[in-house]
């Protein structure tokens, strides 16, 4: 088993004997929830409603193409996702690969090169998210320690501004007592 897990994985397959090899295998290599659909829009539509870790899609859909619910799908959530074509060409991979596609494999798929794929996208993913979550929280402390700051450089000028006036008090009593010495 890989140290790499989905919660969700989002297969997006309208050939049925296609659509069972992969669940098949994501099921032997992952320990996620396998969410099937027939078309992009589909595939859209269950996304919004419930984000997927990572979507593995065959470009042979009916209705809209893979790049374009690639595209879209990123979009609405970063994550991995993986095309698998029939006959790929270089500007299809290209334009998918613009588009937030990880990786494109060609037919006849070996289903172990795909999973490893699967499983490097899905550590690196997780660990840009770690990365990310680390910045913000890096970014939300530096925010507080610069507000703390400012608020205690207002304490700092209010306490010099009342040790100037306690100091300025105390030079006039004392001039007012020195003047009082030498006049009487």
């Amino acid at each position: 088993m890989d140290s790499a897990h989905p919660e969700k994985i989002l297969l997006v397959e309208s050939n049925p004997e296609a659509l069972e090899t992969l669940i098949d295998a994501f099921v032997r290599r992952f320990s996620s929830n396998i969410t099937c659909v027939a078309t992009a829009e589909d595939a859209l539509d269950v996304d919004m409603l419930e984000p997927h870790g990572i979507v593995v899609a065959d470009t042979d859909l009916d209705g809209m193409d893979a790049i374009t619910m690639a595209k879209r799908l990123t979009e609405l959530n970063e994550r991995p996702i993986i095309l698998i074509d029939s006959g790929p060409t270089v500007a299809d991979v290209v334009e998918a690969m613009r588009c937030g596609v990880v990786d494109f494999f060609s037919q006849p798929l070996d289903i172990n090169q795909l999973l490893d794929s699967m499983s490097r996208a899905i550590t690196a993913y997780q660990s840009r998210r770690g990365l990310r979550q680390r910045h913000e929280k890096m970014r939300g402390l530096v925010r507080r320690v610069i507000r703390e700051r400012r608020e205690l450089n207002s304490r700092v000028e209010l306490i010099c501004k009342d040790l100037v006036g306690a100091h300025k008090r105390l030079v006039m009593r004392v001039l007012e007592d020195h003047d009082r010495v030498e006049v009487g």
